[in-house]
């Protein structure tokens, strides 16, 4: 019996951020499911090489979208407009393949909602939409690392009046559209979502339970697909391979050493990840850019040692996580956080704010720390206790156990494979579905 045809359509996968990593992940267990067709406007090779090794066919531009940048494209709304006239160029080539598919999936980060412009009507549609675009309605991406807006703020409400109202013009056409289904990463981002477009969001988080508001099969509320986990990307044990690369890793750091992970910026927390590693007399090692020359000035006024980390790749990530005494994961409106789980699957104490996301995944003393913004010298005390106590094996070690335990039993590529396809199911697609449990979210954990 030959597997439904399903296209998964993302804007950008070449910023390889969460979202996108999510999908990459989550693509074997999806195409045990599924005969897939990924059409993005800009395919990154760790994307093409995965698609290759599972038979996936990959649509794209000839010439790569890349997305345009600056206040002037900001307000103008330039990324949305050259993405929709790239996604109509790029129609000729994916028309077949819709015509064909029993249904799409379309997955949104920031932006990229324009490709329903060029989805049949009536096919099943799965949109999974990790998290609201940050920057149009709050103000983490305009503001400094110390936390000052760039702009004055009636500047910045003007000039995003724009964008608002061509964000709320497709996800209106979301909501209305038939055959449909929308979710996002977590409890925490459907409310934000919901509040967004005055939509009603789920009360039970459970991955698949969709729920319509007539006949046409139109959503009646946001739901959840979790993130997936790859067990095998971030083995319990180190491989011989990490050993090895460990071994001959360039930037080791010397002695211990905190990490945290993300683009640099007031969004990330970075100022904050900088002000604990310094009030707790230990290196802070950064991966991931951003404004790296900012958090250093931070470093050196707070008294604090960094190491920036340039461009790595994925075995030299595992083997700096499993090494670090502890991941510092201090973000702002972060939709899941991915690191705190990676750094769980590895052994290595996670260690949070108690904010959005984070507050779905991190039991405070259970399977890590989840603590209060380090703004006061209370906090600040805190922190530096979380790190003590991760200094002690037993500690790391029941963390680990517990957090691995949760990670296997609820995210996993398996469980999101299985939620996309019980609610595309539940509009009458031909696709497999198992009696695989399926757990009520952490609200919060």
């Amino acid at each position: 019996m030959s597997k439904p045809r399903l296209v998964i359509l993302h804007r950008n996968m070449g910023l390889l951020g969460g979202a996108q990593r999510d999908l990459i992940v989550a693509l074997p267990e999806h195409a045990k499911r599924w005969s897939i067709t990924v059409a993005t406007l800009n395919a990154p090779q760790l994307l093409l090489d995965r698609c290759e090794q599972l038979g996936i066919e990959v649509i794209t531009p000839d010439v790569p979208w890349q997305l345009p940048t600056g206040p002037i494209a900001e307000v103008t709304v330039r990324a949305g407009r050259s993405a929709r006239k790239t996604w109509r160029k790029l129609r000729s080539k994916l028309q077949p393949t819709l015509d064909a598919a029993d249904a799409c999936c379309i997955t949104l980060g920031t932006g990229g909602a324009e490709v329903l412009e060029i989805i049949p009507e009536g096919l099943p549609l799965y949109i999974f939409i990790h998290e609201r675009d940050k920057g149009i309605y709050d103000d983490v991406l305009q503001r400094d690392m110390d936390g000052k807006l760039r702009y004055p703020l009636f500047v910045k409400n003007l000039a995003l009046t724009y964008r608002r109202r061509w964000d709320q013009r497709w996800h209106k056409r979301f909501w209305n559209r038939p055959k449909t289904v929308i979710s996002t990463n977590t409890p925490t981002s459907s409310r934000l979502l919901a509040s967004s477009h005055k939509w009603p969001v789920s009360k039970d988080w459970i991955a698949g339970n969709v729920k319509f508001r007539d006949e046409q099969q139109r959503p009646a509320e946001i739901g959840v697909l979790w993130p997936a986990i790859d067990p095998t990307a971030w083995p319990a044990e180190e491989t011989d391979e990490e050993r090895q690369t460990w071994e001959t890793f360039r930037h080791k750091p010397a002695g211990q050493y905190l990490l945290t992970i993300g683009r640099a910026c007031f969004m990330k927390g970075s100022k904050e990840a900088v002000q604990i590693a310094a009030s707790a007399s230990l290196p802070l090692v950064h991966v991931g850019g951003g404004e790296t020359e900012e958090m250093q000035r931070q470093a050196e006024k707070f008294g604090a040692e960094l190491h920036v980390s340039p461009r790595i790749n994925e075995t030299e990530i595992v083997a700096l996580m499993r090494n670090a005494h502890a991941l510092i994961a201090t973000a702002r409106t972060e939709g899941f956080g991915l690191t705190p789980m990676e750094a769980i699957m590895v052994g290595t104490p996670a260690l949070v704010v108690s904010d959005c996301g984070f507050t779905h995944t991190i039991t405070d003393g259970w399977n890590g720390r989840r603590l209060p913004w380090p703004d006061t010298k209370e906090g600040l005390e805190q922190w530096v206790e979380a790190i003590d106590q991760a200094s002690d094996e037993a500690n790391r070690t029941a963390w680990s156990k517990a957090g691995r335990g949760r990670i296997l039993e609820r995210f996993t590529a398996d469980h999101q494979a299985e939620g996309l396809a019980r609610g595309l199911a539940a509009m009458g697609v031909d696709v497999e579905t198992t009696d695989l449990e399926m757990l009520p979210g952490l609200d919060p954990a």
